[in-house]
């Protein structure tokens, strides 16, 4: 992704801008919360799955969309494992009706 994930801080964008600033080259799940359903953040500096991320240095970031009062955690992970990342992180904490996205590298072609 073009932003830098290192400090893993807020910032303001939109999911549209997530998406175009995806590398395909890189691996993501993106967790959606909608703050017009409920109000209160689902990731919380609390979370058990902040712990994890960071042991396994993983880079993410906070993406709050003001427009439509969503929020989301942006992951970069791992190419080839995308599946059973997915699962481990999900069981840290997110409530089962999370909804997310699994945004799968582009496979390099051999010449």
């Amino acid at each position: 992704m073009l932003e830098d994930f290192s400090d893993n801080k807020m910032i303001r964008k939109s999911f549209t801008w997530i998406k175009k600033n995806l590398d395909p080259e890189r691996s993501y799940i993106i967790f959606e919360n909608d703050l017009n359903k409920q109000t209160q953040s689902i990731f919380p500096e609390s979370l058990i799955a902040n712990q994890y991320l960071k042991k396994g240095n993983y880079a993410w970031k906070k993406v709050y969309d003001s427009k439509n009062l969503k929020e989301y955690l942006v992951i970069q992970i791992d190419q080839e494992n995308e599946d059973e990342t997915l699962g481990k992180v999900m069981g840290y904490g997110f409530p089962k009706n999370t909804v997310y996205y699994l945004y799968k590298a582009a496979k390099k072609c051999n010449e």
